[in-house]
């Protein structure tokens, strides 16, 4: 780890708002990268011809790999010799990925092996970033500071988001427009979201390390870091986005697809989400509800979502549950976020991450793998859209047994109140650890 005496001696409150600040920087750069690219992988794929099969394994594989890959960063991190070191790295090598889109973009390649294997590189090495960060934020961001500063950087970072995804949006149909230039359309937004992640990667290469006192300890043992953490958040984590990720690989294909829509419609449907969520972190905050109360909240809200999209195609019922779910993702990101970083044993908190990060990464690969089956059997997408709503609401059991129930009812009525007010999400990323490269989510 970084113990040099001048990084601790720069470890101080200046220091600290220092990097926070960078922090923040950083998270706008990535969102660009979401925007331009990320988010519209999926609008790649469909764009190459690829089918519901071929959708469904670029968006299965790449999660398995993800949730396997997080298992090594302990010991990747101790190898870089400090988790800055690491994140620089992983966050440089995804950004060179976009090397590789770009190529299938410019040359119009229908390979699912290439499109595949670049999207392996580009996801593993964002995932593996999410353990290493969280733990680096365990330490810069004081408990006190966490709900306010993240409520900060989330709204930031989704404004930016907005702009990008919607930008990027418009750039595309007015590309499609020129007759075959679409794909060079997604070639210019890979480049601009390559220079966006390598400035990233630089912003956080500036932020102090805030490495913790004393010697380096050995890495824990798996035992010890399993009986020292505190598993129900992560365990409905896990759960929640199972029930999400059975209709999450489906919900492009189904807007370009199924209801017909352009990529201005497209990127403008999926932006009301982004503006929401964008807008109510700031809102969650002010409602003053507790970590697990405002979890609890934001769960039905998420398992609300797909029911609208299952009962109506119109237009206007997709709105609502847009701006519903954006509203509802945005208080499960906060919450999540704060519960799992004071879930965090002392020992080993990188440890710990992986493991959270490895569990959710496994449980939306198979969900993603169920809701391929239901699509290829009998199922329609309705069908699917109605299983992702039942799975998320069964997710929240997981969360009754920690939340004193006269006073969470009367929680819950407030803030279905605030909700009502403030609806908001649907296809939007969204993820209960910050770094991880998230996809499209209803």
């Amino acid at each position: 780890m970084d113990r040099s005496p001048n990084v601790l001696a720069a470890a101080g409150p200046t220091s600290r708002r220092r990097a926070l600040r960078w922090s923040a920087i950083d998270g706008a750069l990535h969102a660009v990268m979401l925007g331009a690219s990320e988010t519209y992988l999926g609008a790649l794929a469909v764009e190459l011809g690829h089918r519901d099969v071929a959708l469904a394994v670029l968006v299965t594989v790449p999660l398995l790999c993800g949730a396997l890959a997080q298992l090594a960063t302990p010991r990747l991190v101790r190898l870089a010799g400090s988790e800055r070191r690491f994140i620089v790295a992983c966050a440089t090598l995804q950004g060179l990925a976009h090397l590789g889109f770009l190529a299938i973009a410019l040359s119009g390649s229908s390979s699912l092996l290439a499109l595949l294997a670049t999207k392996i590189v580009y996801w593993v090495s964002g995932a593996v970033i999410g353990p290493a960060w969280n733990a680096w934020m365990v330490r810069l961001v004081p408990p006190k500071l966490r709900g306010p500063y993240f409520a900060r950087r989330n709204m930031l970072t989704h404004a930016v988001l907005l702009v990008a995804f919607l930008g990027s949006g418009l750039w595309l149909e007015a590309e499609r427009q020129r007759v075959g230039a679409a794909l060079a359309g997604f070639a210019a937004l890979y480049a601009l979201a390559l220079v966006a992640r390598l400035a990233s990667a630089l912003a956080l290469s500036r932020q102090a390390p805030f490495p913790a006192s004393g010697p380096a300890k050995p890495r824990p043992a798996l035992r010890t870091i399993l009986s020292a953490g505190r598993w129900r958040v992560a365990l409905y984590c896990a759960a929640m986005l199972f029930g999400a990720q059975l209709a999450v690989p489906f919900f492009t294909p189904y807007m370009l697809r199924e209801l017909g829509l352009d990529f201005t419609e497209y990127a403008l449907l999926s932006s009301v989400a982004i503006f929401a969520k964008a807008v109510a972190f700031r809102a969650w905050k002010r409602a003053r509800l507790e970590p697990l109360s405002m979890l609890a909240v934001a769960g039905l809200g998420i398992a609300a979502v797909p029911l609208a999209w299952a009962a109506s195609p119109n237009l206007g019922v997709l709105v609502v549950a847009q701006l519903l779910g954006g509203a509802a993702w945005a208080g499960y990101d906060l919450a999540s976020l704060e519960l799992l970083l004071g879930d965090a044993p002392d020992e080993g908190p990188v440890e710990f991450f992986a493991l959270v990060g490895s569990l959710v990464g496994t449980t939306q690969l198979v969900g993603s793998l169920l809701g391929g089956w239901a699509l290829r059997s009998a199922f329609a997408y309705a069908d699917v859209f109605v299983l992702s709503a039942l799975g998320r609401g069964i997710a929240l059991l997981f969360l009754l047994p920690l939340l004193p129930v006269r006073a969470s009812l009367r929680r819950v009525r407030v803030a279905v109140r605030f909700i009502g007010v403030r609806p908001s999400s649907g296809a939007v990323p969204s993820t209960p650890l910050p770094e991880e490269g998230p996809d499209e989510r209803e």
